[in-house]
């Protein structure tokens, strides 16, 4: 945002003075988001660590990540007339999609599982009979709109629910401290521009700030 050119030294040091004093306020806000945000952090890890140590090591790990992810939330952002730069988490609308990637789940997998069918069925067992096990042991949830705490089973800890809210919350909150840095940066850029125009006006010999 450039300073207007007929504005006199006293303006441009009254302007001066209320930037400092918006950085100053955005940095003492920043600094409080940002202890939030590590306590989140902590927080979720330690929910983890809980986790791990009622369930064991292997049962909460990256082994049982989804084959497929869809993110749940994604990232927006959006530029204000201040030319700051904010940032919003959306939530993603798993309605729309569900029906296409369920479709898509059953073209891609429906080979391989004929063929451990196949091969399970035993003498006494019907084909019939197999795929109805097999479809109850599967989640009822499809792989890309998994709810990832189902990748770790069905009934999980207090612990690692509490993890993912944790962890949650410190995507909403990292949101936060971006738009916070970028209003920072903008009012920083912004005061140097005024400062290098009140140096302008002193050297044509103009009256300087008191």
């Amino acid at each position: 945002m450039a300073p207007p050119e007929d504005i006199g030294p006293a303006e441009v040091c009254e302007e001066l003075d209320q930037i400092i004093l918006q950085i100053f306020d955005a940095l003492e806000l920043l600094q409080t988001k940002r202890k939030a945000f590590n306590s989140l952090v902590e927080q979720g890890w330690f929910s983890l660590s809980k986790s791990r140590y009622a369930m064991g090591n292997k049962s909460v790990s990256t082994l049982q990540y989804g084959h497929q992810m869809t993110p749940l939330v994604r990232v927006k952002t959006s530029e204000t007339e201040k030319d700051e730069v904010e940032f919003n988490i959306v939530a993603e609308d798993l309605d729309a999609p569900k029906q296409k990637v369920e479709s898509t789940a059953v073209v891609e997998e429906i080979g391989p599982s004929e063929q451990v069918l196949r091969r399970r069925k035993g003498p006494g067992k019907t084909e019939g009979t197999a795929q109805a096990q097999d479809a109850t042991s599967r989640p009822a949830d499809t792989p890309g709109h998994q709810n990832p705490l189902h990748w770790f089973g069905i009934l999980v800890p207090q612990s690692l629910r509490q993890a993912q809210r944790t962890f949650q919350e410190g995507i909403y909150l990292a949101a936060e401290i971006a738009s916070l840095q970028s209003k920072i940066e903008t009012a920083r850029r912004h005061y140097h521009t005024l400062l290098v125009k009140k140096h302008d006006l002193v050297a044509r010999g103009k009256q300087s700030c008191p």
